[in-house]
């Protein structure tokens, strides 16, 4: 893909002035704050005037970095929240606080690269009181109860209330929290961040619980206080050893059924290049030392990453070239520019695929796979996954089982990481937008299967089709 220049003008704001209640109260310039803006009080908490500057940054820089940040969210809302952001602010907060008040208009956004990362290590200390037991949420929403202190409520037991919020209540402020561009993405970073939201938003000085037992159809009520952070972690930890679920993963690998004539490749990142390259090698290898004529490919808990990972596998299954993208654009600023680590100039630049850069796929020789390609989608699919999954579906490489893809066919990705110069808090903002290959702007949607079925279905489903064959 070419690159095309264009045309760029940037009127850079260096300085800004806060006001409270009509009244100046300070200014600043945005890239070299005093010696005494940044001095943190001995507490560890930020005052008012340090949390104004923070989110003033973070405005600027994204307002400078991001393609288009009101292509979803209106200007006149965005401010608007902005200025109801400013006016709550306490007079002095802490690093948690200040992500609880500001992460929500960055969702706003509707950009599911562009958020700001959940401050884990300011959260979580050693004595931090947190609710005696761990959670998980399963596919349909319920939560249970993995384990809790001194087994107070038993392993399974799916939780009703707590302190008198229900679990569509908790879901439905959790959802303010997690960037993405559909309802079902969301839905699943929520599932997945569930306990680190809930300490944010509910934590108490006791906890009246509402429960299921396993296979009980009467709630019990129980009273909890909390423990502290190291005694949770310390359960979490024996109880990860006893279970071999939990053991880590590689980031691909497959496995044979050689009754079924089917191998299974579990595709959880797109990392490592040259390694794809070996592995990739490698599996076509054996599938063809073993006469295997079935393979699927499973990315439903594939959140992204180096689209050229994918272009490696994508070339042994492709019955024609093909491309991930039908063209991009790329905005480059002063600031954004200083954030890249490989620099470019400033301007604004796209491009569109030519026929001649179309990927070629690899020839009979190379090992080209011949065989039937089934591959396993979800909610989950993000990023460069779901670029993977639109591509493969658009040139006909095989057929797609599961749920719509949480990335979209024309979206925001190629991420900056900027830390607010105060709290230290981490956003990630996209500068690129893409096009998939195909893509229609005015019908923007994640790649939809060709068989529709719960993503933990959709194995099942695949192996099913591939004896049909």
């Amino acid at each position: 893909m070419k690159m095309k220049k264009l045309l760029f003008s940037i009127l850079l704001f260096l300085s800004i002035t806060s006001t409270v209640d009509g009244q100046e109260m300070y200014s600043y310039s945005i890239d070299n704050p005093s010696d005494e803006l940044l001095k943190k009080s001995d507490s560890g908490l930020l005052s008012k005037q340090q949390a104004i500057f923070d989110i003033a940054s973070l405005v600027f820089s994204i307002g400078e970095i991001h393609p288009d940040m009101f292509s979803v969210c209106k200007q006149g809302d965005f401010f608007k929240m902005l200025n109801d952001i400013e006016e709550k602010l306490p007079d002095s907060l802490t690093t948690l606080k200040l992500y609880q008040l500001i992460q929500p208009l960055v969702v706003k956004i509707g950009d599911g690269h562009t958020s700001l990362f959940y401050p884990l290590n300011d959260a979580f200390k050693k004595d931090t009181p947190r609710i005696p037991l761990s959670f998980r949420v399963m596919p349909n929403n319920d939560i249970t109860v993995l384990f809790s202190i001194d087994d107070k409520i038993p392993e399974g037991a799916r939780i009703i209330k707590i302190n008198g919020v229900s679990d569509s209540q908790m879901f439905e402020k959790m959802l303010d929290y997690v960037s993405g561009e559909s309802m079902a993405y969301k839905m699943q970073k929520v599932r997945n961040g569930f306990a680190a939201f809930f300490f944010m938003l509910y934590s108490a000085d006791s906890y009246n619980i509402e429960y299921l037992k396993p296979g009980e159809k009467e709630s019990c009520h129980i009273t909890l206080t909390p423990c502290p952070n190291h005694e949770l972690f310390a359960l979490k930890k024996k109880k990860q050893k006893e279970s071999t679920k939990d053991e880590e993963k590689e980031i691909y690998s497959f496995r044979i059924m050689p009754k079924e004539n089917v191998a299974i490749m579990d595709f959880r990142s797109f990392s490592d290049v040259e390694r794809m390259k070996v592995f990739a090698d490698s599996m076509f290898t054996t599938l063809r030392n073993n006469n295997i004529t079935n393979l699927i490919i499973d990315i439903t808990e594939n959140g992204g990453g180096n689209s050229q990972v994918g272009d490696v596998l994508l070339r042994y299954i492709s019955p024609k070239p093909f491309s991930q993208f039908g063209k991009y654009l790329v905005k480059v600023t002063p600031t954004s520019q200083a954030l890249m680590k490989e620099k470019v100039n400033i301007g604004w630049y796209s491009g569109e695929v030519r026929d001649d850069e179309m990927k070629v796929p690899l020839s009979n020789k190379e090992r080209h796979f011949k065989g039937n390609v089934y591959l396993l989608t979800s909610s989950n699919t993000f990023s460069s996954a779901s670029s993977f999954a639109w591509t493969f579906k658009e040139f006909g490489m095989g057929t797609v089982v599961g749920e719509e893809t949480g990335g979209m066919n024309v979206c925001f990705g190629d991420i900056l990481e900027y830390k607010l110069p105060i709290s230290g808090l981490n956003a990630f903002v996209s500068y690129k937008r893409f096009w998939q290959y195909g893509a229609d702007e005015k019908d923007i949607h994640g790649t939809i299967p060709d068989y529709k079925v719960a993503k933990h279905e959709a194995l099942s489903k695949a192996i099913s089709l591939c004896t049909k064959h």
